[in-house]
């Protein structure tokens, strides 16, 4: 035997059957490049959110609400802590999504623990500002506000799946097609930035202190966006 046989022979022992190649082939077909970078995809879907927070508050407003799009504690004279939660949670969402969407140098992501440790940390984080230390504004119109609300808080899950899902299906639609590895860990963490951006909306609109509206109306939307990024986001990334 020649040495030039040898690898000839190995080649053809391994190489793919007929069967797999003409699949392959066939779903290459079927699923063409996008014509859109990925980058100008993520820029874009980033850029949509404040848009499609403002358009959820003054929706809301408009039609079933009936509250002012921010809420009525937030302005001049709002309390400390207040402030220092909003400010935390913003820059939270901001961090998570972040690492949910960014690509790195060479078009990877972010790393498979930091995708995994953003996912598991938004429901807790959000559970801790919004349960276990709800804010019991003193202001008088926010009072005022909070007595008006719907008992079970459904304006405010309403707000909060229209941001939730926009977001969702934008940062998905970003990186469809666009994520090798890690694909079940970075379905997470866009479930989750979604479920942090649905939170973040109805703590900036409403002043509710209820547990019962709170669970419903703020919690639950978020739980709801995590769960859909670990069981269904990871599918469409990667069909």
């Amino acid at each position: 035997m020649s040495e030039r046989e040898i690898p000839l022979r190995f080649s053809a022992t391994h190489a793919p059957p007929a069967a797999l190649t003409s699949s392959v082939r066939a779903a290459v077909k079927k699923t063409p490049a996008s014509t859109i970078p990925v980058r100008a995809r993520i820029v874009g879907a980033v850029a949509a959110i404040p848009g499609v927070l403002t358009a959820a508050l003054v929706g809301a407003d408009r039609i079933w609400d009936h509250q002012e799009p921010l809420r009525a504690d937030l302005g001049t004279g709002s309390p400390v802590r207040l402030l220092v939660v909003l400010a935390s949670l913003l820059a939270f969402t901001l961090l998570t999504t972040l690492i949910a969407l960014r690509r790195g140098r060479h078009g990877l992501g972010s790393r498979e623990q930091q995708l995994t440790v953003a996912a598991g940390l938004v429901v807790p984080v959000y559970a801790f500002s919004t349960l276990a230390w709800p804010l019991r504004s003193d202001h008088p119109a926010a009072l005022s506000a909070a007595a008006a609300l719907h008992p079970l808080g459904l304006p405010c899950f309403a707000i909060a799946a229209i941001v939730g899902l926009v977001v969702l299906a934008s940062v998905t639609s970003a990186l469809r097609w666009s994520v090798p590895v890690a694909s079940g860990a970075r379905g997470a963490a866009l479930g989750a930035c979604a479920g942090a951006w649905s939170g973040l909306s109805v703590f900036i609109h409403c002043p509710a202190f209820e547990t019962t509206h709170l669970i419903i109306g703020h919690f639950a939307p978020i739980v709801a966006f995590t769960l859909l990024g670990v069981s269904v986001v990871p599918r469409v990334l990667r069909p």
